[in-house]
């Protein structure tokens, strides 16, 4: 769960530092030279001045027509036209035909669906491709996890062996241990990330490798370890960022380069996926350069191959928190292009409820002696968000935990009353539990609650693992969406790819169905997920996904919603998933994906 500030120190190891350009503008796409004007006179009589204006400018190069288009606002429109990178028409197919030129690409909807490109509010692009580029372990059981990994290394016949995707529930509370990976890879290195990206799952070669022993102490007692049986001996199972991180830089260090073909490789798999815009929730640094792998998004954009607009932040995990303003400060000048720029201070706040260190305000029922923890005290939590907020960022903070939610929302109460009046566009992420009290806050504070919807179904992992971690009546109040809309709050949508509770996905309409269903993917019989009427509505998850997104990363004047003037970023569905069975949201495919005007993907 949101692990890629947790991933920083990973790779602070590694690389040499680069010297690399500060700025870059991505060239190319669909160009049009502009024939001769066309008259005002050619709109029609309800027509915009922005539009009258823009037929001044020559042709459109796209006409959407003949199909359902949602345009967020509720504004009701038949056509749409484009022309460079925005969009100078929406409303009936007249004034969009009056637009049309000689080389202007009419696309005919036919009944497909158009609507806004997807605004992910929080995902992890570098990490993603990282992580998930071994062996899938997103598997029913241990059994078939076991011959997964085993037929993999039969595959992979040398090197260390690495996967992602195990889950909690496949084993008991004391976690997975070594003796099962050591029977089918006595010789070579492994190593397993949980789906939560917060524990690892190792065999004995990787623990000797990594130096850790009956006599080697745990990073962060209690916090970040490795867990012993009763003689004191790692057993494999490996919590939290400082003991995972110096285990897998012992066995298969990686560098900047590898990150940026990793990435690569997936740029068009989010274009698939109808992603326009990211806010990528940490990104973490290499050597002590803190914006090498920022500069790799404006790499890819120079090379016009970005096909999403990126919106970065820059990471605060531990302690010391007195250079937080002026390194933001140097990001935020130093890493700017068109599409990619760094304007938010993320504080990881607390773990992961699956390893106990997610920061609750009541002990955890199945271990009443502990509560979890934070890197900062409520002291440091107001001095942390002060001084950022000082400095006019906004602050983005990793809540799994209900005490993280509640002083998060206290130290920006107190910030708004210390500091000048702003436009503020906070927010915390994640929360899995929120007290009652502390619902109706994001409202009055104006923080949006960032979702991962993904996560919020009934499935075996929540039911099994979560529940026992909370009990009731906690457990029957998880992710509570709608509270939080009903109150007047803001909300937005993001995967938090590849973090995840029960299964990993980077696809918002996969969560999106989720978010509306509270059930797992397809499967309308499956347990709904209590309460079972926190479920959204689907206007209300696209809403999360588009403009509740785009707000939340100060781009809602730009992005969001199908408007003219604003950035055509636009994507055509293969059915209407506002007129469907929402349990079957996950079958549409994205036909069509636009970005800035240039088409990114086409099926």
């Amino acid at each position: 769960m949101c692990i890629s500030c947790d991933w920083a120190p990973y790779f602070e190891a590694f690389g040499r530092k680069q010297t690399l350009s500060r700025r870059s503008v991505l060239r190319g796409g669909a160009a049009f030279t502009a024939a001769a004007a066309l008259a005002p006179t050619l709109f029609g009589a309800n027509a915009s001045a922005d539009e009258a204006a823009a037929a001044s400018d020559g042709p459109a190069d796209f006409i959407f027509r003949n199909g359902p288009i949602y345009t967020v606002t509720g504004s009701a429109a038949s056509a749409v036209a484009v022309r460079g990178k925005h969009i100078v028409h929406v409303g009936d197919e007249a004034g969009a035909m009056a637009m049309a030129g000689p080389k202007t690409e009419i696309i005919d909807l036919d009944g497909r669906l158009l609507m806004p490109g997807f605004v992910e509010g929080h995902t992890h692009p570098f990490l993603g491709a990282f992580l998930t580029s071994g062996v899938d372990l997103q598997l029913a059981n241990l059994a078939e996890v076991l011959a997964a990994i085993e037929d993999y290394a039969k595959a992979h016949p040398t090197g260390p062996i690495r996967g992602f995707g195990w889950r909690v529930d496949m084993f008991p509370p004391e976690g997975p241990t070594r003796a099962d990976l050591d029977r089918i890879l006595p010789d070579r290195p492994a190593f397993f990330f949980a789906i939560d990206g917060h524990s690892l799952w190792a065999n004995s070669k990787a623990l000797e490798m990594a130096g850790v022993s009956h006599d080697t102490p745990d990073p962060i007692p209690g916090f970040s370890y490795y867990a012993r049986d009763q003689k004191g001996d790692p057993t494999g199972y490996v919590l939290e960022v400082n003991a995972v991180l110096g285990l897998v830089n012992a066995v298969e260090p990686i560098t900047a380069e590898t990150m940026a073909k990793l990435l690569a490789t997936w740029l068009p798999k989010a274009a698939a996926a109808g992603i326009t815009t990211v806010f990528d929730a940490g990104v973490p640094p290499v050597g002590s350069d803190q914006g090498a792998l920022i500069q790799r998004y404006i790499d890819a954009e120079k090379q016009g191959i970005l096909p999403f607009r990126v919106s970065c932040s820059y990471s605060v995990k531990s302690l010391p928190i007195d250079k937080t303003v002026a390194t933001m400060t140097d990001l935020n000048k130093r890493m700017a292009s068109e599409l990619v720029h760094v304007d938010v201070v993320k504080i990881v706040g607390d773990g992961s409820q699956g390893g106990y260190t997610a920061w609750l305000l009541e002990p955890y029922a199945d271990m009443p002696n502990s509560t979890g923890g934070s890197p900062f005290t409520e002291d440091q939590w107001h001095e942390l968000i002060g001084m950022v907020d000082a400095a006019g960022y906004d602050v983005h903070v990793h809540a799994c935990g209900d005490r993280t939610a509640r002083v998060a929302l206290d130290a920006i109460e107190k910030a708004i009353a210390t500091n000048p009046p702003r436009d503020r566009r906070n927010a915390i992420a994640h929360l899995v539990y929120v007290e009652d009290v502390d619902n109706a806050r994001f409202a009055k504070l104006n923080v949006t609650a960032q979702f991962s919807a993904n996560w919020s179904s009934a499935d075996p992992d929540t039911l099994g693992n979560m529940v026992a971690r909370y009990g009731q009546p906690r457990a029957s109040k998880m992710y509570r969406t709608k509270t939080i809309l009903n109150e007047g709050g803001r909300v937005s949508f993001g995967t938090d790819w590849p973090a995840a509770g029960y299964f990993s996905t980077y696809e918002p309409l996969k969560s999106i169905e989720v978010g509306v269903t509270r059930q797992l993917i397809g499967q309308p019989d499956a347990p709904v997920l209590s309460p079972a009427d926190e479920r959204v509505t689907v206007e209300e998850a696209i809403h999360a996904n588009t403009m509740g997104a785009a707000y939340q990363l100060r781009m809602e004047d730009k992005i969001g919603s199908i408007e003219v003037g604003k950035l055509a970023d636009l994507i055509v569905l293969d059915r209407n998933i506002l007129a469907i069975d929402p349990h079957d949201i996950h079958k549409a495919k994205v036909e069509l994906g636009m970005m800035n005007g240039i088409v990114r993907h086409k099926a």
